[in-house]
């Protein structure tokens, strides 16, 4: 027993330091060979051991555990050559340095949005487009709708920049009260509540990629799908540990920073990667009225944000994986008032989300499960002298709340047909209080909305995969119920005249969405297609279930309403005319029906007049739009877009009601025309963006008396990559100090802007 320890002990003696011999370390930095900048998420695999990793921000890369010999590299990134070479481990650490050199053609963009199905963006029918995260780095953004602003044919409405409430983001010709569905990671954040989203709550910094489905959608994704859809992808991490820490600070004393770490590691054998993420931003702001209106109550506007957040998943293997994520937002922003208190008025938002999913294969199907929860907590404080110089001060609380689950199966028919079938279910509620400290009011309501859909597409290449066809139809049934007002001791603030106590009838609506597509490539250089759709908005909680005071009369509620509906019918071509150049087009017309619009009941509350919104408008549109691109070099090119639209009401039924007859009117809020152009330039020394948008003009009122004029403003973002890790950027918005005038006679900010300093790890 003695002789047998005496060996293991010489032996584990000898054995540590031939162990620590064989063990080699293979580090790397693969870089762009003409602009020298780092390639993140390039793709490096060991033949030998079958071994893969991807370069991280800097670009950097490292193998562990490697035994001495002789290796293949094979090193792959989009766009660029691939490389192969052969290497000899001699040294305990072994540092190579790979300058990958572009290619003249570059691998086609996928997505997944416009048919829940990962496809190429060639081979489907649409307009629609994809932006990667090395194009969001290239914008000066402050905040992620403003990337939305280079795309033809979608309206971003930020007229007081970073300190507006919020944005509305419209498509082909709807104004601001028709939105767009916005996906995050495959699950809607519109609120049943008004329809809208908090843009505030997605960073810019995390997205993956955004994919952008014009038109209506509703075959596929129902409600708020009317005009499109927009999908915001965040990205995951593929290294072992990995991250940046950023500070800003610029115009109007904005200051903030922001903070990205996440990992991925090994278990058992499967994936598990993780990310936490964390904002904060802060800003004095500027008065936003025109000095020739201003009082002693007008007062600079102001914001105060923070959010965080984090995601993990688990991938069990390459067909199945599972995904949560949770994140926390707290927004406050003055509205430009204040009389007596320290804030003066204000919006504040604080919001809970939670989603999960499950991406699997199931025998022959591709499964695909989201589940998802919002919770919103919107205060609204005001104080003001009236007219009659009373002073005035109110607080509006509101919760919105939204939860639900979708899901959907694909499965392969044969070599060229795809047949995809799924469920939707969601909930939808609203809890909503008025209490005006000035007075005796209290103005309470609630109600909710249950929504289930089926659908189910069906996709079939034909002639040789020349001709491809979708073919899809949605049904939608919707509910609303429990609802209710109550209101106790009311003045003319609310406009009642009595105390009221009052549950509202459940009332439903349904909703069928057909799509048909047919895509054709002529030849490999021009391809073109032809469709026609429906989508369909629903009525918002808030016109459903509120009744109350507004600046046009009293407002009272319609829990009756129906959707909107709209169809649309398209031809374009996308085609490469020659070399390093791109041209797309596209031309629709599209039809409206049961729009909705404010009309008079003829009734008066305390003595103003009754108002109530119902589905009484026919609308039409005609639009296209263009977008060119040439790339000079790799690092060098050019973008433009123009679009036109002319949106008209063709029908008004007043037969009911009383009020302006606004048929030939035109849609508020919708620019005529708009275009944008941009030159992006990567290089050595500076990498530059240069960007003009052109907003045209469009109307302020339905009665098409107010303009709203037409305003150019050209933005710059210069940035660069130092020692691998650092990373400085300087964007000036509004370059020229173009100051524009919204709907409501408030100003823009102006010139905006604002350095960032940043440490990659």
């Amino acid at each position: 027993m003695l002789l047998k320890r005496f060996i293991y002990t010489v032996l584990f003696v000898f054995m540590i330091p031939l162990y620590s011999m064989a063990q080699h370390i293979l580090q790397g930095e693969v870089t762009d060979s003409e602009s020298g900048e780092p390639l993140v998420g390039a793709n490096i695999v060991i033949k030998e051991i079958n071994r893969g990793i991807s370069t991280n921000q800097q670009g950097q890369f490292q193998f562990e555990n490697l035994k001495p010999g002789e290796y293949t590299l094979r090193v792959t990134y989009v766009g660029y050559h691939d490389q192969k070479f052969n290497l000899k481990l001699t040294d305990k650490k072994e540092v190579v340095e790979i300058k990958m050199v572009p290619s003249s053609i570059e691998m086609e963009k996928v997505m997944i949005t416009a048919t829940r199905t990962e496809r190429k963006i060639g081979d489907l029918a649409g307009q629609n487009e994809v932006i990667e995260k090395e194009e969001v780095e290239e914008f000066p953004t402050t905040n992620t709708d403003n990337i939305l602003q280079s795309l033809a044919n979608i309206n971003v409405n930020r007229s007081w920049g970073i300190f507006s409430k919020n944005a509305s983001v419209t498509m082909r010709g709807l104004d601001a009260a028709q939105g767009v569905l916005i996906l995050y990671n495959g699950v809607p954040l519109n609120k049943t509540a008004g329809g809208s989203i908090n843009w505030h709550m997605i960073s810019p910094g995390r997205i993956e990629r955004i994919e952008v489905i014009k038109g209506p959608s509703s075959a596929l994704y129902g409600n708020n799908a009317m005009g499109g859809v927009i999908n915001i992808i965040t990205k995951k991490s593929d290294q072992p540990f990995s991250g940046d820490v950023r500070t800003f600070g610029g115009s109007y004393s904005t200051l903030g920073g922001k903070f990205n770490i996440e990992g991925n590691e090994q278990i058992s054998g499967n994936n598990f990667y993780w990310g936490i993420t964390g904002f904060y931003r802060q800003g004095d702001g500027y008065i936003i009225e025109p000095k020739t209106i201003r009082d002693s109550t007008d007062v600079e506007v102001y914001l105060k944000e923070n959010r965080i957040g984090a995601t993990m998943g688990y991938e069990f293997n390459d067909q199945n994986k599972v995904e949560v994520e949770y994140s926390y937002y707290d927004d406050k922003r003055g509205d430009g008032r204040q009389v007596y208190l320290k804030d003066g008025g204000f919006v504040k938002y604080t919001t809970h989300f939670v989603r999960a999913n499950y991406d699997g294969q199931l025998g022959d199907f591709k499964i695909d499960a989201k589940g998802y929860f919002q919770d919103e907590h919107y205060n609204q404080f005001t104080e003001n002298i009236n007219q009659d110089g009373n002073y005035k001060m109110s607080d509006r609380n509101q919760t919105s709340r939204d939860y639900g689950l979708w899901m959907n199966a694909t499965r392969k028919l044969g070599l060229h047909n795809w047949f995809t079938f799924g469920l939707d279910v969601k909930q939808g509620f609203m809890d909503a209080s008025d209490i005006f400290y000035t007075s005796t009011d209290t103005l309470m309501r609630e109600g909710k909305v249950q929504s289930y859909a089926a659908f189910l597409q069906d996709e079939q290449w034909l002639f040789k995969d020349k001709l491809k066809i979708i073919a899809g139809l949605r049904f939608d049934y919707a509910r609303f119920y429990e609802g209710s007002i109550y209101v106790a001791e009311p003045t003319a603030n609310t406009g009642f005249e009595e105390n009221v106590s009052e549950n509202y009838g459940n009332s439903n609506w349904t909703a069928l969405s057909p799509k048909l597509s047919l895509h054709y490539e002529i030849s490999p250089a021009i391809k073109s297609y032809v469709s026609a759709s429906t989508g369909f908005m629903p009525p918002k909680m808030d016109d459903l279930i509120s009744s109350r005071k507004i600046s046009k009369g009293f407002k009272k509620a319609n829990p009756e309403l129906q959707p909107q509906t709209l169809t649309n019918y398209e031809i374009g071509f996308n085609t490469k005319p020659f070399h390093k150049a791109q041209f797309k087009t596209a031309a629709y017309y599209s039809v409206g029906k049961d729009f909705q619009y404010f009309v008079a009941t003829g009734n008066y509350v305390d003595g103003q007049a009754e108002l109530t919104r119902e589905n009484i408008a026919a609308i039409e549109i005609y639009g296209a739009e263009f977008f060119f691109q040439y790339d000079f070099t790799k690092g060098l090119a050019l973008k433009a877009n123009y679009t036109y639209n002319s949106s008209t009401i063709t029908e008004f039924d007043l037969e009911d009601y009383s009020g302006d007859d606004l048929t030939g009117k035109m849609l508020v809020e919708v620019p005529w025309h708009q275009a944008f152009a941009g030159l992006f330039w990567k290089n050595r020394v500076v990498n530059t963006t240069v960007i003009a948008n052109y907003i045209g003009e469009s109307y302020a009122e339905d009665q098409n008396i107010l303009i709203i004029d037409d305003y150019l403003t050209v933005d710059i973002r210069l940035y660069r990559t130092f020692r691998k890790n650092f990373f400085v950027a300087l964007d000036v918005q509004n370059i020229f100090d173009k100051v524009y005038i919204d709907k409501k006679q408030r100003l823009s900010p102006g010139r905006f802007i604002l350095l960032e300093l940043a440490y990659k790890f």
